[in-house]
């Protein structure tokens, strides 16, 4: 894969996550780049159909747009999509065994102020199977142990996409009747954040933000996790589902030296990003970094550079946290995501 289709690759990526398009996931891609066969630059599978510039166009568009827009008006399903375009992963077979890739987002589950929301990591899927390879890493342990996932190993059977670019619906299949009640102990805000997890998934792997058909074999099924799905679902509003502070790099378990390349994406009052280097429960170093915007309705993108110098080896919590001007009188308190990172 050439060095443009990356850059591309991550550009859609981030276009239907709803943050400012950016090219700095290379540390992701150097630690989980594979050999691929060229392809054209300007064309990517996608539901069985191709999509073209004007897709490109309009996938950068969502980035800038009301994101809680869905790109087409769902309605009842009555029958299965006329496209389905991915398969099931044969038994033993990861979903990155294959020399054509591409970068997605995969949603998981964690706990903030506000109640569970959702965290993103990124990882490499198959081109030809990427809406099930996505929602099948979905079902696995996520890198971040503060992350976990609600779909349980085999919850998905099939995954399509019906309809041309971004003007499509998806559909995801499930794989029994397991999944259609809620089960104990689950909240239903839990169960919002389980199916809006697949959602915004499968929406991240097609580059598009269609509503979501959900199936128990051929049919609709009318409920997921006791939440009604007879019609298709649309993704709901970001700032009410995605955690509003997420680190892209560093990764988890991440060795560095010298310095510390930051990236994530944030929504913190004047976009300032507290960070702070922890030894244990001790602050190494702290400071800031500020997010490209802020405002009502989306994620703006941060990066920084943390100076290592005289940081002695050995293994710290990176924390990122949005800022709390009234230090916690008013509100939840911030949002915060960590990594584990290694010193040498």
């Amino acid at each position: 894969m050439s060095d443009h289709d990356e850059r591309l690759a991550a550009l859609l990526a981030d276009a239907v996550s709803d943050v400012e398009p950016t090219d700095a996931l290379e540390a992701i891609r150097d630690r989980t780049r594979v050999a691929a066969h060229p392809r054209r630059p300007w064309f990517l599978a996608a539901g069985g159909a191709v999509v073209a510039t004007a897709a490109v166009i309009t996938a950068i568009a969502l980035a800038t747009g009301d994101p809680s827009r869905p790109s087409t008006t769902p309605g009842p399903a009555t029958h299965a999509p006329s496209v389905t375009v991915d398969s099931p992963t044969p038994p033993g077979t990861s979903p990155t065994a294959t020399l054509d890739t591409v970068a997605t987002g995969i949603y998981y589950v964690s706990d903030t102020p506000k109640g569970p929301r959702l965290y993103r990591e990124f990882a490499r899927v198959p081109s030809n199977t990427r809406l099930l390879s996505a929602l099948e890493l979905l079902t696995r342990a996520p890198q971040d142990p503060d992350y976990r996932t609600p779909w349980p190993a085999g919850s998905f059977t099939r995954a399509g996409f019906d309809g041309i670019g971004v003007d499509g619906q998806y559909s995801i299949t499930l794989a029994d009747a397991s999944l259609h009640d809620r089960p104990a102990g689950m909240t239903e805000e839990e169960a919002r954040m389980a199916v809006q997890a697949a959602i915004f998934t499968v929406q991240a792997a097609g580059q598009g933000r269609g509503p979501v058909q959900f199936y128990l074999g051929n049919n609709p099924v009318d409920q997921v996790f006791g939440l009604p799905t007879s019609e298709a679902v649309t993704n709901d509003p970001v700032l009410e589902t995605l955690a509003l502070v997420s680190l892209t790099t560093p990764t988890e378990g991440d060795t560095v030296s010298g310095s510390l390349e930051v990236e994530g994406v944030a929504n913190s009052y004047e976009g300032n990003v507290h960070w702070q280097l922890l030894d244990g429960e001790k602050v190494v170093e702290e400071n800031a970094f500020t997010a490209e915007g802020y405002g009502p309705d989306k994620l703006y993108r941060f990066t920084g550079t943390v100076d290592l110098t005289g940081v002695p080896p050995g293994s710290y919590t990176f924390l990122v946290e949005t800022d709390d001007p009234s230090g916690g009188a008013e509100g939840n308190g911030p949002d915060v995501d960590t990594r584990t990172v290694v010193v040498r």
